[in-house]
């Protein structure tokens, strides 16, 4: 009786200890769903996002406002208005990184950092201008994945895209040598300085435009090329960095044939078709609590000539999420999201997991007075 008894309880332990079968569709693994009410003063559409300490931040960049929401009360907690002339000014904004409530770093159009606290007062500003080598500005947005990071000791880390503006056929050794893809920022002495990575000569044999997604752990920034699967994870320091290739299923058909064709001559509705045919890495974010990095792709699609060829690009009718294992980055499950429902580019990862919003103006259910999010925990996957 009692053998047959301890032959129960194992047999029930490893039943219950045994994997369930992971579902296929991604709305299975949503946990939560927030709604919260706005009106005219946020937009129903940005382009830089921030999840700091329960609170929301949404930047209005038509109003030169952000939207401060508490997620817990579901309220809005306040409004920061970022003046564009007199003592306050900052000039056009290009996002913003929040580092604490009255430490807001905003860049703008005029090669310039600025800090502003929680009333959209001026701080202090910051010159990069000589930094960019061609010229290009430095952002902080969601939409492009360029967001800044930080190692949480006073060091911002922020992203040049000089190599972006250099013609594929130009690019070579020495070119990847002379722009340095990162400038970091001594917040604690005001000062600039180029990080010691250079991408390496690997990057060159996709003979595309370089262009990277931003993202960092405990101890690294993470580096996704646009339009392949190398991933590059640089050390806080500069000094030390490794190469991955990510798997996907979904993300495969990378070309370099926008960059290759005479855009100049083309139409935009012509130039945003043939973008769109490939596929491209919209997006990319490390969940420092439950240790996984979701990519998030468009796998390459026709788009008809009758579409508004600037609102698809807004506004994608769908996206992929590729997820993976924090401390190998193996491929762990990949989705295709259901069309016209969520907005690309809007996500932020909080202690509950990954926060979509089913907010794309094409959604029936869209409703231009509610912010809703949808929370999803994928940590059972792992």
């Amino acid at each position: 009786m009692k053998t047959f008894l301890v032959l129960i309880i194992f047999a029930s332990f490893f039943s219950c200890s045994e994997k369930k079968p992971s579902s296929s569709n991604p709305l299975d693994y949503i946990t939560d769903t927030t709604a919260i009410s706005i009106d005219r003063k946020t937009e129903t559409y940005t382009r830089s996002i921030q999840y700091l300490d329960g609170d929301l931040y949404w930047w209005n960049p038509n109003r030169e406002t952000i939207s401060v929401f508490d997620l817990s009360s579901k309220r809005l907690k306040n409004i920061i208005k970022m003046e564009t002339d007199g003592p306050n000014g900052i000039g056009r904004s290009l996002g913003f990184y929040i580092v604490n409530p009255d430490s807001i770093y905003v860049p703008n159009t005029g090669y310039k950092l600025n800090l502003i606290n929680a009333q959209g007062n001026k701080l202090e500003d910051y010159d990069y201008g000589s930094y960019p080598k061609l010229g290009g500005v430095i952002s902080s947005m969601t939409r492009y994945s360029t967001t800044f990071q930080t190692n949480n000791l006073g060091v911002i880390y922020l992203g040049l895209e000089d190599l972006r503006n250099i013609e594929s056929s130009d690019l070579d050794k020495q070119t990847l040598k002379n722009y340095p893809p990162i400038l970091s920022f001594n917040k604690l002495r005001g000062t600039f300085e180029y990080l010691n990575f250079r991408i390496p000569e690997s990057i060159l044999k996709f003979k595309d435009a370089i262009e990277f997604s931003f993202t960092s752990a405990s101890s690294s920034l993470f580096l996704l090329h646009n339009r392949s699967n190398t991933l590059y994870g640089v050390h806080f320091s500069g000094d030390n960095f490794k190469e991955y290739q990510l798997q996907s299923d979904l993300l495969k058909n990378f070309s370099n044939e926008y960059y290759n064709s005479p855009r100049m001559s083309n139409s935009i509705e012509e130039n945003m078709n043939v973008a769109f045919k490939s596929a491209e890495n919209l997006g990319l974010v490390f969940d420092h609590h439950k240790k996984l990095l979701y990519r998030f792709g468009w796998p390459g699609e026709e788009i008809s000539n009758d579409k508004d060829a600037m609102k698809f690009g807004y506004t994608p009718r769908y996206f992929t999420i590729s997820i993976y294992d924090g401390s190998d980055f193996s491929l762990i499950k990949e989705f295709t999201l259901p069309r016209n429902t969520y907005l690309a580019h809007h996500y932020f990862v909080d202690e509950k997991g990954l926060n979509l919003f089913p907010m794309h103006p094409d959604n029936p259910e869209f409703n231009e007075d509610e912010m809703v999010i949808h929370t999803f925990d994928f940590s059972e996957l792992k």
